[in-house]
């Protein structure tokens, strides 16, 4: 979704953060952004206390509810999809070019198409 909406924009985006957690672009508190995703998904309570206070001094309180939202968001529909058997369709064509780029297909739960 990021992708197509980068193109509709016109906007570049680099994607290679998701696999590096290492964040060069130019938004401001970008890299707030970035480690609070990663702790999110870490799951480590510690670590996500640390991150959204740090997001919180950088972006303010408001930015880190609406952080907050967007990972919550992205996680409800990954469940909802998943529970009820949703399948992304053509996924593995549509994706080739960019899980090559971005070497995903290394992950173990990665099923060759």
């Amino acid at each position: 979704m990021l992708r197509e909406s980068s193109k509709t924009h016109a906007e570049q985006l680099n994607l290679s953060v998701v696999m590096t957690g290492t964040y060069a672009g130019d938004v401001a508190g970008g890299d707030a952004l970035v480690a609070f995703a990663e702790a999110i998904v870490s799951a480590d309570g510690e670590r996500i206390t640390t991150t959204r206070e740090a997001l919180v001094d950088a972006l303010g309180v408001a930015a880190m509810v609406d952080a907050a939202g967007v990972a919550s968001n992205f996680q409800r529909m990954v469940r909802i999809a998943d529970s009820t058997g949703i399948t992304l369709g053509g996924f593995e064509t549509v994706t080739e070019d960019l899980r090559g780029e971005l070497d995903i297909n290394r992950f173990a739960g990665h099923k060759a198409g």
